[in-house]
């Protein structure tokens, strides 16, 4: 018989582990070797025991404990424990956020509002060494194929609001920022970073640059 796949979860809330674990139960070609809520428990299981793939929740901050969070913990699996692929697991499946994770070392992204299939499906697919999103997700993102393929190191949403380009000059219009500095900082014309501005402003149907940070900035768009 061939030998199951070794399976770890890190996940803050227990009842989700417990959840997780009792499905992946009923397949025959995993085994569910442990889990835990926090990074420590996991970098001592690793250091003593072999593990395939971890299951990974993006954020692990319940309200008895507060620890590193997910990327941190991938970024460290990447480096320390190579050989074990890591499948991030969350309800938070933005572009933004999926790219940090991938990129920090991730082979796969699973939404926590996918079926279990789909897990067992990711697990099986990581565990080959090869790249998987979620279906669930897959539909929201603009240039999945790039990304997977390692042509692009950022994902696009298909509902994104303002480009990438366009965010950058956002937050530095947001800390104050003049368009000659602004033009200065991203290697561009201040023509090009009024083109910019203006065409937010025009998106965002609002009479000016203040409107429009007040605008980005209830909606998200500019990072705290």
């Amino acid at each position: 018989m061939p030998e199951k796949i070794k399976v770890y979860h890190l996940e803050d809330y227990k009842i989700m582990r417990e959840g997780v674990k009792f499905l992946l139960s009923k397949d025959d070609e995993i085994e569910m070797v442990g889990g835990s809520k926090t990074a420590d428990e996991v970098y001592s299981y690793l250091d003593k025991n072999k593990v395939d793939v971890l299951i990974l929740d993006i954020y692990l901050d319940g309200l008895d404990v507060k620890t590193v969070d997910g990327f941190e913990v991938c970024s460290t699996v990447h480096k320390k424990y190579p050989d074990v692929k890591v499948i991030a697991h969350s309800v938070y499946d933005d572009a933004d956020r999926v790219a940090r994770i991938m990129n920090a070392g991730a082979v796969g992204f699973v939404s926590k509002k996918s079926g279990y299939e789909e897990l067992v499906h990711a697990i099986k697919v990581a565990y080959t060494g090869k790249k998987y999103i979620c279906i669930e997700t897959s539909k929201k993102l603009k240039n999945l194929n790039e990304f997977l393929e390692g042509m692009v190191d950022t994902l696009r949403s298909e509902n994104e609001f303002f480009s990438n380009r366009e965010k950058e000059v956002l937050e530095l219009l947001a800390k104050g920022y003049s368009s000659k500095d602004i033009a200065k900082e991203l290697f561009i014309t201040e023509r090009t970073v009024e083109t910019h501005r203006k065409n937010m402003v025009e998106k965002a149907k609002v009479k000016n640059t203040v409107e429009l940070v007040a605008y980005a900035s209830s909606r998200g768009f500019i990072k705290s």
